[in-house]
């Protein structure tokens, strides 16, 4: 047998025959933001089980080779990847994890992740680099290398988008160009948004600029032309997040609708550490785990999808609440509940806001006081707040102080409206109240929902085309409101003059959607807009 085996390997060798397949090309993935991304969660606090590999540190991978660029001046080799107690880990380290499990050769893992940092220039501390991608900026600016960097070259050295790409090439030129069968690009993974809330309106232009800088420049490292619309994955940003903003998150959703190959991951009701804005461990690690199922589903990992259940904060889902409901915070309020509001030392005396509270609540409660009483006026409603948002005047109004404070309405139906009845708090100012974004898939906004200096009546439908009821979250525009009522109800608040049903079949009209999409037969249940009047198919 042996001598049939030297004969076989003989022939090969003499006409050139491969004794294996050659080697596949080395995955290499790309992970990027700022904080959630870089990990706050400590490893002695929550780390997977199946993580704890041996004793600590652990080291839970067989193939990965590991290299954290974020200010390396040079970095041009890969090393491993432990976790040891009293250290830090992100999402990329289950990501990272799970891709091991289902790898049989060794994979390359590069990340440059930078705590507070934003995408825009001039919203963060001076010292701290940006991602900011315009192109002409991006021109004069070099890579960041360090906060300690003091030559010449680098006083401008402030650009982290120039950090991953360059230094992306330097492990090329270091190490990858030389891995037996060349090496593939898979993904690049991000999360990233908070530190931008000051700079929302541009984050749209910003985080779409970047995305294609990091691919043109990625494929003129690699050549490879898939490289112009290289994955980009990321997770969104928590509601609960002191940096929350819903204009930041709307313009990542945007984004990954308007841009080839851009994907994103629900995070918006998970849970968070004590400080309100970094993800906890189960928070971290379900990102991860589905990094890696979004990976496994773009075919750019050969492996099985895994379990990953959403740690979600506290929900008010699993009670009992009637179809039709109303709250009228005009009508008076019962002496125990303006006692409580008077004694309580969280709810402070705020000239026309009457009583602010001053604690927060991090998931979904009703209005309480410090003690636990539940004003029975308010049972039913359920909000979430960073600190000093949440107002009530018994008798008046019930307030959303600024930003920071989500109502959240319980089992809303299909079929049915929600009204909302508000007004600015300051007349000066134009503000209102309209829907979360993760709510705008559900909702059809018939009337207000926009920022005003008036008192306007706001009215959504929850379309007909889902089956489940649904907790509906809405929030202020623009600063502070008061509400008056709230009301759910099957038939339609508005006069049948106002808006009108319509057999879509029969009309011969021009519609348009709420977008402006003019529309000729109007099939899809929703709001439309015809000669200045408003339309409904159900």
């Amino acid at each position: 047998m042996k001598q049939l085996f030297s004969i076989f390997t003989l022939l090969c060798l003499t006409v050139g025959m491969p004794l294996q397949a050659q080697t596949a090309k080395a995955p290499v993935f790309l992970y990027a933001g700022q904080s959630n991304a870089d990990g706050r969660e400590y490893v002695q606090v929550y780390l997977p089980e199946y993580m704890k590999v041996g004793t600590a540190p652990y080291a839970p991978y067989a193939h990965l080779k590991y290299a954290n660029i974020c200010g390396a001046p040079s970095t041009r080799t890969f090393g491993s990847r432990t976790l040891a107690i009293g250290s830090r880990y992100a999402f990329c380290d289950v990501t990272n994890y799970w891709i091991d499990k289902a790898s049989k050769d060794n994979f390359y893992a590069v990340k440059c992740a930078y705590g507070g940092t934003a995408i825009a220039t001039g919203v963060t501390a001076d010292k701290l680099p940006v991602w900011y991608a315009e192109a002409t900026w991006i021109k004069t600016h070099n890579a960041y290398k360090g906060d300690d960097i003091t030559q010449e070259a680098y006083k401008n050295n402030n650009s982290l988008t120039k950090n991953l790409t360059e230094g992306l090439a330097s492990l090329v030129e270091g190490t990858l160009a030389a891995v037996e069968g060349g090496y593939d690009v898979k993904a690049i993974m991000w999360h990233q948004g908070e530190s931008d809330r000051n700079a929302a309106s541009s984050y749209y232009v910003n985080f779409k600029t970047m995305i294609e800088y990091m691919r043109q420049a990625i494929y003129e490292i690699t050549g490879d032309e898939a490289d112009k619309t290289l994955p980009f994955i990321f997770g969104t940003i928590c509601h609960s997040s002191t940096q929350y903003n819903a204009q930041v998150e709307k313009a990542q959703l945007q984004v990954a609708a308007d841009v080839p190959n851009v994907y994103y991951i629900d995070m918006s009701d998970v849970t968070l550490r004590s400080d309100n804005l970094h993800f906890d461990g189960p928070s971290t690690e379900y990102l991860g785990k589905q990094m890696y199922n979004k990976l496994v589903e773009l075919k750019l990992v050969d492996g099985d999808p895994v379990e990953a259940v959403k740690p979600k904060a506290d929900t008010n889902t699993d009670i009992e609440v009637e179809a039709e409901r109303e709250w009228d915070f005009t009508k008076p309020w019962s002496t125990e509940s303006v006692n409580q509001l008077k004694t309580d030392t969280q709810w402070a005396e705020l000239k026309s806001w009457g009583y602010r509270y001053s604690g927060s609540w991090t998931t979904a409660t009703e209005l309480q006081t410090s003690t636990g009483y539940k004003f029975p006026e308010t049972e039913g409603l359920f909000f979430r707040a960073n600190a000093n948002r949440a107002t009530i005047d018994p008798g008046k109004n019930i307030g959303l102080y600024s930003t920071g404070i989500y109502l959240i309405i319980p089992k809303v139906k299909p079929g049915q409206y929600v009204t909302i009845e508000s007004v600015t708090a300051n007349a000066s100012k134009e503000r209102g109240i309209t829907y979360d974004t993760m709510c705008e898939q559900f909702l059809d906004c018939i009337q207000g929902g926009t920022a005003s200096y008036t008192s306007q009546k706001n009215v959504w439908w929850y379309r007909d085309t889902f089956t489940e009821p649904q907790d509906m979250t809405f929030c202020a525009i623009n600063g502070g409101i008061f509400i008056y009522k709230i009301m759910v109800s099957d038939a339609s608040p508005i006069a049948v003059n106002d808006i009108q049903n319509i057999n879509a079949q029969e009309s011969q009209r021009i519609y348009y959607t709420l977008s402006g999409t003019p529309v000729l037969y109007p099939e899809t249940p929703g709001l439309y807009i015809c000669e200045g009047k408003k339309f409904l198919i159900k």
